[in-house]
């Protein structure tokens, strides 16, 4: 790679970086792409140079980091089918678990990320997005649900999955309903420290709508 290559390459990753935190605080119409400019310390050009458009930098913005979090739940999955496991447990952390461990290693880049991609999950404007880039594994967990209650049906499936990533992202979320609720006695601030009750709480809900 050219030192050419290299320059590019690092503008084209401070461009990324600099839109998915603003817009995770702003959210997509808060943020003018000459703000990004400014944030990523790049002039406008080049950032229309790399992306035609702000809804191409957003979907890139959420396309690169949901490709490495897929490859994790993925392989997961290759291993959960091949030993024949039958644990809803541990087919539910193979699919929180991945998402909390890049969170968890204290990069502020999959911060964001996580804040940006709960407000997204709920965004009718951006739901294509949602089924691009999440629809495909998300129906690979489908089929493990039904591989532990064969009884069960589809649409039960689907919604429990449904259902399951809502409150999967309501830990990444920053709106600190935590906080607030709690008057400041109990903490959001850490995904880790909500896992083993998200887990629960999930696993408890798959168990009611799939055994019905």
């Amino acid at each position: 790679m050219t030192k050419a290559q290299e320059k590019a390459g690092a503008a084209r990753t401070a461009i990324l970086d600099a839109a998915e935190a603003l817009f995770a605080q702003s959210g997509f119409d808060g943020v003018p792409v000459r703000e990004i400019a400014k944030h990523a310390g790049v002039g406008l050009s080049l950032v229309t140079y790399h992306f035609a458009s702000k809804e191409m930098l957003f979907e890139q913005v959420i396309e690169r980091r949901t490709d490495v979090l897929n490859a994790m739940r993925r392989k997961f999955l290759d291993r959960f089918i091949a030993e024949r496991d039958t644990d809803l447990t541990s087919l539910v952390e193979g699919y929180a678990e991945p998402f909390l461990i890049l969170m968890a290693r204290g990069d502020e880049h999959w911060k964001n990320y996580g804040e940006l991609i709960a407000q997204v999950a709920q965004s009718r404007k951006h739901s294509g997005l949602i089924t691009k880039h999440y629809d495909d594994t998300g129906r690979l967990f489908v089929d493990a649900l039904l591989g532990i209650y064969p009884g069960g049906n589809r649409e039960s499936a689907v919604r429990a999955v449904t259902y399951s990533v809502v409150v999967m992202l309501s830990i990444f979320s920053s709106i600190r309903r935590v906080e607030s609720l709690s008057e400041g006695e109990f903490s959001s601030a850490d995904p880790a420290q909500a896992y083993d009750s998200v887990v629960q709480f999930i696993c408890g809900g798959i168990n009611m709508i799939m055994a019905e």
